[in-house]
């Protein structure tokens, strides 16, 4: 997903889509970049921080600890899972 196309902001507003949660590969690039820009935008962003990957552990757990924290709730899936089951 990148929220910076305008149809895909509009779809998750019509729908009344207040939060987003986000997983993928290059957890420093697309996934931080996708982070920010939802962020930016308004949207609550959670980024379940077992599910994301980086071409190195290094890079992976500086997004981890330094830029997941500023933009987005950092949760693991399982308690993501359960709390949308509550």
């Amino acid at each position: 997903m990148c929220i910076s196309v305008p149809e895909q902001e509009f779809v998750l507003r019509q729908r009344g889509i207040k939060t987003v949660a986000l997983t993928g590969f290059l957890a420093n690039c697309c996934v931080e970049s996708t982070m920010r820009q939802a962020y930016e935008k308004g949207f609550e962003v959670i980024t379940l921080v077992d599910c994301v990957a980086a071409t190195s552990l290094e890079e992976q757990a500086a997004a981890l600890k330094y830029t997941y924290p500023m933009f987005s709730k950092p949760t693991k899936h399982a308690d993501f899972l359960e709390d949308l089951s509550a």
